[in-house]
């Protein structure tokens, strides 16, 4: 029986290994957006924040004026001191909660100002930097990937250096890399609101399952 040629059987091999990488990506994909899916569904049956569409995110909202000093929907109990000793603080114009699916426990608040997004952890759990997929998923492909896209529009014109995603991390004092608070600038759109929420409330069950472990 007559073989394939060598450059035949040499091309056929590479092509097996992009697809087998190509469905493995898709296959990834698909499951990060069923856990988004699910994240949703099990938010809106408790109706733990307000929908998309009743987001006060107008352009009267997103104007210069001037933010008033109002409290933040958190009990002043778990507001760190620094945090406390902040005399003014951007206007929240939504605030959502990240609960642990298991027991209904709020481990995470987010709030959304028009001047950016705060994910804030409740005081009793220690969500540690390090823990995978903090770094890796939340920061290095989420956040980063919204950054990259940013930097694009600049490159083409379509958007200005100044309006280009940022975001940092603070950690709580004298702590071993335990997350006090994580800032995120210029989100500018709806979509971003509610893929950072999305992917947080995934990432934060996550770290405590590996925490728990």
């Amino acid at each position: 029986m007559t073989g394939y040629p060598e450059d035949d059987i040499k091309n056929a091999a590479e092509i097996r290994e992009w697809l087998t990488k190509l469905i493995s990506e898709k296959q990834e994909e698909i499951e990060r957006m069923k856990i988004t899916l699910s994240l949703i569904d099990s938010v809106l049956k408790q109706g733990s924040f307000k929908t998309a569409a009743n987001l006060n995110l107008n352009k009267k909202s997103f104007s210069n004026e001037k933010s008033s000093v109002v409290e933040s929907g958190i009990k002043r109990d778990d507001i760190s001191p620094i945090q406390k000793n902040q005399e003014e603080k951007p206007q929240a114009l939504e605030t959502r909660q990240i609960k642990r699916m298991k027991d209904n426990t709020v481990i995470a608040q987010v709030e959304v100002s028009k001047e950016g997004i705060e994910i804030i952890p409740m005081e009793s759990f220690n969500f540690n930097l390090e823990t995978p997929p903090f770094r890796s998923f939340f920061i290095n492909r989420i956040l980063e990937g919204m950054k990259s896209k940013d930097i694009d529009k600049v490159k083409q014109g379509q958007l200005s250096e100044t309006d280009v995603i940022s975001f940092h991390t603070l950690l709580k004092d004298n702590s071993e890399n335990i997350i006090k608070k994580i800032e995120i600038k210029n989100y500018r759109d709806k979509e971003r609101i509610n893929e950072i929420f999305n992917t947080v409330a995934w990432v934060f069950t996550r770290m405590l399952e590996k925490s728990e472990k």
